[in-house]
């Protein structure tokens, strides 16, 4: 029987082109930007960050490049106040996940428009959910302000991904696009587009892993992370919340995702055969569990999460923290559940 459902995705701006970067002054004016600070991480993404900068001109504000991965809330407050000392009007965020997600913690305390300009497969850029964390617990949530008003996708800038960073993001990806086929407000777009991502990560990532510098697999892969990050806005479930609390305790996110997807799909695709079809569709596999950990197995990232810093000892607390959330789809998910699942992924 068909679902009922609600489709309703707020509006963005793409440019997608090898060489896009030319235009992120184009795309500051057009949001009549005059004072954009760029954000970015040290080292590597700072100098990205200054080649912006210049790009940019006088429309530049100046760059913060202190970017951390989940957002920690003292950063998030440094980023806050870098952008009320500079009388910022927008922000440019220039990277992965950890840049994105702190000119996002920014737009959420000040509405200032974002442009992003990722530079690996993360998916933030597409979505507006945001996270920061505090002590050890990690906050998400969702709201219009931080949802990127556009993104400048240019493939060349990924050419130079470490195969590891190349592989964890692009797992993160996936990781969307599978939650996506069981997530409550799944629709027929966000389907096809999981569906559609899950196939050009299936052949590219691979590649792209193997041979940093296959153009067209980066360009594949760019386009599966932004189909993958729209997805989002069907919403989450028990991949995703797992995530999120172990990233909490300070688990690299991107390894988690990748670490922990096998198991999640065993553990929910029997009870949904839907998201099932089309995985074995976009995989060309009967089991896409196994797919999806032949692929994991073949890259140079952990596989396990005892080798990304997991203590034993706070698998009682995550179970907790995930049993407390009562996810139901596609299947409820017990605290004992989580804890051999944890024990398995361990």
């Amino acid at each position: 029987m068909t679902s009922p459902f609600i489709h309703d995705v707020p509006p963005q701006r793409v440019v997608f082109a090898f060489g896009a970067l030319a235009r992120i002054g184009e795309e500051a004016e057009r949001l009549a930007l005059s004072r954009a600070l760029v954000v970015a991480t040290p080292g590597s993404g700072a100098r990205l960050g200054r080649q912006v900068v210049d790009l940019l001109g006088s429309r530049s504000a100046g760059l913060h490049a202190h970017a951390v991965v989940h957002v920690p809330k003292a950063v998030a407050n440094a980023g806050l106040a870098a952008a009320r000392e500079t009388k910022a009007d927008g922000l440019i965020a220039v990277g992965g996940g950890a840049a994105i997600g702190l000119a996002k913690a920014i737009a959420l305390q000040t509405s200032l428009p974002i442009i992003a300009v990722p530079t690996t497969y993360s998916g933030s850029e597409a979505t507006p959910i945001f996270g920061m964390t505090d002590g050890e617990r990690k906050i998400t949530g969702r709201d219009a302000k931080v949802l990127p008003r556009s993104i400048v996708y240019d493939p060349d800038l990924t050419l130079g991904l470490p195969a590891a960073v190349s592989a964890a993001s692009g797992m993160n990806a996936v990781a969307h696009c599978v939650e996506g086929l069981w997530a409550d407000n799944r629709t027929p777009v966000t389907v096809a587009l999981a569906t559609e991502a899950m196939r050009r990560f299936g052949t590219s990532l691979p590649a792209a892993v193997t041979n940093a510098g296959d153009r067209e697999a980066r360009a594949q892969c760019l386009i599966g992370a932004w189909l993958a990050g729209t997805v989002l806005t069907a919403g989450t479930a028990l991949q995703h919340k797992l995530a999120h609390v172990l990233g909490g305790l300070g688990l690299p996110h991107a390894e988690t995702h990748a670490i922990i997807l096998p198991h999640v799909m065993r553990f929910n695709l029997d009870a949904a055969p839907e998201a099932e079809s089309h995985l074995q569709d976009a995989l060309g596999s009967s089991d896409p569990a196994d797919a999806v950990a032949a692929m994991l197995r073949k890259f140079p990232i952990p596989e396990r999460l005892r080798e990304v810093g997991f203590e034993q000892s706070k698998a009682a607390f995550v179970a907790d923290e995930i049993a407390a959330a009562k996810i139901a789809m596609p299947r409820e998910a017990s605290a004992a559940d989580i804890r051999r699942l944890l024990a398995a992924a361990y």
